[in-house]
């Protein structure tokens, strides 16, 4: 559990420079009204969760009369050991400083992880309550009653349902589903008439991304045919120079016959061209159906390489075990603590008994150690100290007869100086004549005072003449009373004359009498003083006769005990070494023997059981992880492999997105494959068109046929130039070979160039007619506007879309949870209410349910059902205390908190209140409990050293306790 040692306080309100140590059980805080009860309350409090804001309500208790503010409180945590917690005077909330034993400091994050991430609201829900919050009980309704005891069962649902409601409410205020005046519904009609607008605008004009494509295809297409076209200008040179000197004759002839040996080739006007535009625009609308294509596969394979919903199903259900899986590492830290520190324990015993080698601490585990041996070994304990304790004793007693003895004869010596005198020897022997005359002289004595003494039968008669007289005055019978005057007179005056008749005195032998009795009493003490001396010395001899046969008896008995605790000591000494303990162990631990040994063993027990505990952890915790990793496929780091899942998650949710935001794209990409399929099936049968004018079946054919039409026309051509040429020059014939090379190359040549030509005509002109598209859709605002809009307000509905999800997913969440904590938790928490409850009120009440329609119900012993509104005062705090207490049990390990308790029993009779101190006393051997009362009646229950007088602390600036 998590312990305050120590509470240090440089300045907290009225209280400074004060050290208070603290109990690990139970500490009581008594004051007087005003003696700073609560100042030191709230100073824990502060301490741990800082210091309230302006914004909070509580009051933050900076001292009036000093500078300093803050203080410290020393700890003893489950997990980080001693650690000290310090807080002054700095920020809103104060500066924090946290001291660990290791050396390790460090400031607000190391304290969250100390406080296992509680915050003060979170704390005082649970750990903390008062007399204040009891009070206000009795006012409640039934409903409000029970969402109190639902708020203290069930750690802070009171928030959680505050929160829930405000997160509907802004998230319907954003959307509704039927609605028209959230903003959400609002953003949605007004980006549908956008939409239907921008629908419009895109029938006017064409696509302004194609048209840049086709623009840079252009560009790089004449580059090229520039780059060309120069190095054809320059070839062309080249061969004119070879042409100049060949003979125009022979050139001539050539053209004739060729003229004369081709028919006439029909060809359609601007064949070629037109041929290739369609071409073109063919080839440019195959290739971009071919990216529809590619980006219509790569989409749909997008969509295929999605994660399926069910690995997104398992990522879901596997973050919902991140919490599990946190428990898991902690509960395997905590469990090699636990061994670390079983391990210590068990050597730390082998230690005390003495037992060091391995096998022997084998072997002393393995050993039985029951009760019948522990007793066997007890008697043999026993058997020797009571040898001893006798041995001892017949020792003193020894030493004691040899004194009696001494004093004996120094009695003997005393009783010879006290014997009888010669004159009291004398008086002895003169006794027996006088002693006849005495009891003469008794005897007439005796016979006179019989004489005297009055007849009892008289005074009977006396009596019942007496009596006859009063019955017969109160019973008016006059006979009767008449007889018992009679015998009364009678009887009285009988008895004076028997008084006259023995009243003669007879003085001479009356003096005589007390002569002699003197001398008898003379007499009575000589012989007394001689019988006590006789008998002195006689029980002196035998007193002298019995101490010797003791003295002898005790020499005996001496040897006896001697022998029996040497026998004893070996059989002790081989029992030991049953048990491989050896060396000697001291008397003082032999009665703890067995007790030890057993406590090794029952450690090694638990030790097992933990190794047990361990491993079902670890297995747990790696078929845990063996899922993440399949999830992931991938091998991470155990304390990091859930923020990867994390990240796989979203991005798999992403990918959920971005895959209906694929097939939404699909189907678009789908309507332009067939629109782009209708354009190629057009420009295709414009293609057969041309062939068919050119009487030909392919393009090679349509081709030859075009060089065979422009071969016609450039032979004319030639032929006329030659023709010409021939008439102004006379040239002379040259080698024929070269002469055909010539013109073969020049022929060849010059079709490249009218090609060329042809093609830079048609890019040129198509250039234009791209950029004067292009300018025209530039220099056209309103659909770039009507964009930006639609783009604007999309982003801004995607905003609120997000916004409302979140509150949406909040308000989801916490209803999820508020029914998990419902079904889930408060159950178990009810199982350990009832014992509590039962405790509390003295056995009264034996069982606290919750009703079907969700109020809380007390049952009592004889089966009747109250509801919380009929209980009294006390019942109820105490139901609210018993539901808190058996939250506070439900949490030993994940929040090992103090409970601070501000005297919240004022209310409780003194039964009810005894047992509330018995269920503290039980509670405080798990929890510190630190309780503050201003009630002297709940001193007698504590002893002083858990009790703290704070009206003390004031004068003593330390710890005053009562």
């Amino acid at each position: 559990m998590l312990t305050i040692k120590k509470l240090q306080i440089y300045g907290f309100g009225k209280h400074e420079n004060l050290t208070i140590p603290l109990n690990e059980g139970v500490t009581i805080f008594y004051g007087l009204n005003e003696a700073g009860k609560t100042t030191i309350q709230q100073f824990f409090l502060q301490m741990l969760f800082g210091f309230p804001t302006r914004q909070q309500t509580q009051r933050k208790y900076e001292p009036k009369a000093s500078t300093k503010f803050g203080g410290q409180l020393t700890l003893l945590h489950p997990i980080y050991g001693s650690c000290i917690i310090e807080r002054v005077k700095g920020k809103a909330a104060g500066d924090v400083t946290v001291y660990l034993e290791d050396g390790t400091t460090g400031q607000e994050e190391l304290l969250a992880k100390l406080l296992y991430g509680y915050s003060r609201a979170s704390f005082e829900s649970i750990f903390s309550f008062s007399l204040h919050e009891l009070q206000g009980i009795e006012k409640m309704s039934e409903e409000e009653l029970t969402h109190l005891l639902l708020s203290s069962g069930t750690t802070g649902i009171q928030h959680l349902s505050a929160l829930e409601k405000k997160m509907d409410k802004e998230a319907n205020e954003l959307f509704k589903k039927t609605g028209k005046v959230p903003v959400i519904n609002q953003k949605i009609e007004q980006l549908k008439q956008l939409e239907r607008t921008i629908r419009l605008e895109q029938g006017k004009i064409q696509t302004f991304e194609d048209k840049l494509q086709q623009l840079q295809l252009l560009e790089q297409n004449l580059e090229k045919l520039y780059a060309t076209q120069k190095k054809q200008q320059q070839q062309w040179q080249y061969l004119t120079v070879q042409k100049q000197a060949l003979p125009l004759i022979k050139q001539q002839q050539m053209l004739q016959q060729a003229l004369g040996n081709d028919q006439h080739v029909q060809f359609p006007s601007e064949g070629v061209r037109r041929y290739e535009q369609v071409k073109d625009r063919l080839l440019h609308e195959s290739q971009h159906l071919l990216q529809l294509k590619e980006q219509y596969q790569l989409l749909q394979d997008k969509v295929l390489a999605t994660v399926n919903e069910q690995t997104i199903n398992e990522m879901g259900l596997l973050m919902q075990k991140e919490a599990t899986w946190h428990q898991l590492i902690v509960k395997e830290k905590n469990l090699r603590d636990d061994l670390f520190m079983l391990e210590q324990e068990i050597d730390t015993q082998f230690r005390l008994l003495g037992v060091q080698e391995k096998e022997a601490q084998n072997i002393l585990l393995g050993e039985t150690v029951s009760l019948q041996q522990e007793q066997q070994f007890q008697q043999q304990l026993k058997k020797l100290e009571a040898a001893e304790d006798e041995l001892k004793f017949h020792l003193r007693s020894l030493e004691q007869v040899h004194q009696e003895l001494d004093a004996i004869t120094q009695q003997k010596q005393r009783l010879k100086q006290e014997s009888l005198t010669k004159e009291e020897e004398h008086i002895l022997a003169q006794w027996p004549q006088q002693k006849r005359r005495l009891e003469q002289l008794r005897a007439a004595k005796s016979q006179r005072t019989k004489q005297r003494q009055p007849n009892y039968f008289s005074w009977m008669i006396l009596l019942i003449g007496l009596l006859s007289f009063v019955y017969g005055v109160m019973q008016k019978n006059v006979a009767v009373a008449i007889i018992g005057v009679v015998l009364t007179i009678i009887t009285v005056l009988l008895i004076k004359f028997v008084r006259q008749a023995t009243e003669t005195p007879n003085k001479e032998n009356s003096h005589l009498l007390r002569q002699l009795e003197q001398d008898e009493m003379t007499v009575q003490t000589i012989l007394l003083k001689k019988q006590s001396l006789e008998n002195r010395w006689l029980h002196v001899n035998e007193q002298q006769s019995d101490k010797e046969q003791q003295y002898a008896q005790l020499e005996y008995k001496i040897q006896q005990a001697e022998t029996e605790s040497e026998e004893t000591t070996q059989s002790l000494q081989q029992f030991l070494e049953r048990y491989r303990l050896q060396g000697t162990i001291a008397r003082t631990l032999m009665p703890e023997l067995f007790m030890r040994i057993r406590n090794v063993q029952e450690l090694a027990v638990k030790r097992d059981g933990s190794i047990i505990l361990l491993q079902e952890i670890q297995d747990e915790k790696n078929s845990l992880y063996e899922q993440l990793q399949q999830v992931l496929n991938e091998i991470y780091n155990e304390h990091e492999i859930y923020m990867y899942l994390r990240t796989a998650y979203l991005e798999a949710q992403q990918q959920q997105q971005q895959v209906q935001q694929a097939q939404t794209q699909l189907a678009d990409i789908k309507i332009k494959l067939q629109n782009g399929q209708t354009r190629i099936d057009c420009y295709t049968a414009d293609m057969t068109k041309l062939l068919n004018e050119a009487q030909v079946q392919n393009e090679r054919a349509y081709y030859e046929r075009y060089e065979q039409f422009e071969q016609q026309r450039k032979i004319t051509t030639e032929l006329q130039t030659v023709q010409a040429q021939l008439a102004s020059l006379n040239l002379s014939k040259h080698d024929e070979l070269i002469e055909d090379s010539v013109i073969e190359n020049m022929r060849v040549l010059e079709q490249e160039q009218t090609s060329l030509q042809v093609e830079i005509d048609r890019c040129l002109e198509h250039r234009a007619a791209l950029q004067i598209e292009k300018e025209q859709l530039l220099n056209d605002e309103k659909y770039g506007q009507m964009l930006q809009q639609f783009e604007q307000e999309k982003s801004e509905l995607q905003q609120l879309i997000e916004h409302w999800a979140t509150k949406k997913a909040v308000a989801t969440a916490i209803h999820e949870t508020l029914f998990r904590l419902r079904e889930e938790k408060l159950p178990h928490v009810l199982s350990k209410v009832n014992g509590i409850f039962q405790l509390l009120t003295g056995g009264r009440y034996d069982q606290l349910t919750i009703h079907e329609e969700g109020y809380f119900i007390a049952k009592d012993v004889a089966g009747l059902r109250y509801q919380m509104v009929e209980l009294s005062q006390a019942t109820k705090e105490q139901a609210y205390i018993a539901l808190r207490m058996a939250l506070a049990q439900t949490l030993m390990t994940s929040a090992p908190f103090p409970i601070i308790m501000d005297d919240p029993f004022v209310h409780f009779d003194r039964n009810r209140t005894d047992k509330m101190v018995q269920l503290m006393k039980e509670v405080g051997y798990e929890r510190q409990i630190l309780y503050f009362t201003c009630h002297d009646e709940m001193l007698k229950h504590w002893p002083k050293e858990q009790i703290i007088d704070v009206g003390a602390l004031a004068n003593e600036r330390g710890v005053a306790s009562t």
